[in-house]
């Protein structure tokens, strides 16, 4: 092969190499989708550091850096007391899980929206074939999408942020 053809190659491939934008939203998707599984291969942390500095953006990996230094976060293992996909402490095995594409938000954002279901397992009341939601809130670091906030969004409208939280976490200091 010339080196002509093996360089066209490369350049037109390339893009089909990329990463797509909801790469990042699908990786914590299956780490949380695993976590809440019945029989769980093997809980996994969210936020290790190859998934901070892979997946989040400089922002969110600097505040999370800044909780983990906290009294309570260096007891706890976490600064989060909650899984800040579902936002909760309990439920069953996450059902009927859907990705949106990126919607534009501004320039320099986009939002990735899932919906699923996180206490489907517990009965056919409608109370428990509600859907919860997170919205990931991504931003464009060095060529790359990466997750800036997520925001837990329950059945009855109820929001919150991770990155609020860090903040929070931080504030409150010792």
């Amino acid at each position: 092969m010339s080196l002509k053809a093996l360089f066209a190659i490369l350049v037109f491939a390339a893009p089909a190499l990329a990463a797509e934008p909801t790469d990042p939203v699908r990786d914590v998707m299956a780490v949380t989708e695993n976590n809440w599984a019945t029989d769980p291969a093997d809980y996994q942390a969210l936020f290790t550091e190859d998934r901070l500095s892979r997946l989040f953006s400089a922002d969110f990996q600097m505040r999370y850096a800044e909780a983990m230094k906290t009294p309570y976060a260096k007891e706890a293992g976490s600064p989060f007391d909650y899984d800040v996909v579902t936002n909760a402490q309990d439920g069953c095995p996450l059902e009927n899980v859907t990705i949106s594409p990126p919607k534009p938000i501004d320039d320099d954002v986009f939002h990735v929206t899932v919906r699923f279901q996180t206490l489907a397992c517990v009965g056919d009341a409608p109370e428990y074939q509600t859907y919860s939601t997170a919205r990931f809130s991504m931003v464009e670091e060095n060529g790359e999408a990466r997750i800036d906030d997520i925001v837990a969004i329950n059945p009855i409208g109820l929001m919150l942020s991770a990155k609020e939280q860090l903040q929070a976490v931080i504030d409150a200091g010792d």
